[in-house]
């Protein structure tokens, strides 16, 4: 029986892991895995903890996570300051991969300036851990006031896809690479 909980700094090693091993960069180059816990961890964990959730198993290890920037101004002035410059140090492809990323959830900041990551295990998926990781960061985001969050996946990531609409967020816009999505907090029914 898994549970919902937040993060805490213990759960750091272990959200990393299940980062890399999401992303199947557990054994890529380093410069890859550098650049992955990067973008789409470090940020989250390091500056936003009280933003971040785990579902932990019976032994309290985390065995997925939902980690989330609540304000796109902010996270982007930290992100060029702290972590851009690290980018840079890997590589220039890196920088610029970089530098996209960041317009890609820019376009949507006004409406949705909250986005988030979420993974799990594959050993734990399928046990409704996404719905509630999801459910506790919607609960979370909305007694501070926001009302939606939005995130970007793959175009072709069609099971990531599925499972977003089955909890409610529409699509904002597609292209060859990604798909924006967004749920807006008033208009969903949980």
């Amino acid at each position: 029986m898994s549970a919902i909980r937040a993060y805490d700094k213990k759960d750091r090693e272990r959200v990393r892991q299940i980062c890399l091993k999401n992303a199947d960069c557990l054994y890529a180059p380093e410069e890859t895995k550098q650049y992955i816990l990067l973008m789409y961890c470090d940020y989250y964990i390091e500056q936003e903890p009280e933003n971040c959730f785990v579902a932990v198993d019976d032994d309290d290890n985390a065995v997925g996570y939902i980690i989330c920037a609540e304000n796109y101004e902010e996270y982007a002035k930290t992100f060029q300051r702290v972590y851009l410059p690290q980018a840079d140090a890997i590589s220039l492809k890196r920088f610029v991969e970089a530098r996209l990323d960041l317009l890609s959830h820019s376009m949507f900041k006004n409406i949705y300036p909250a986005h988030f990551h979420i993974d799990i295990d594959e050993e734990h998926q399928r046990e409704g851990l996404g719905s509630l990781l999801v459910s506790t960061l919607t609960v979370h985001l909305k007694h501070k006031g926001l009302s939606g969050m939005m995130l970007v996946c793959g175009a072709d990531n069609q099971q990531a896809i599925n499972f977003y609409k089955k909890n409610g967020f529409k699509t904002l816009l597609t292209t060859k690479v990604g798909r924006a999505m967004a749920l807006d907090f008033d208009a969903e029914s949980a």
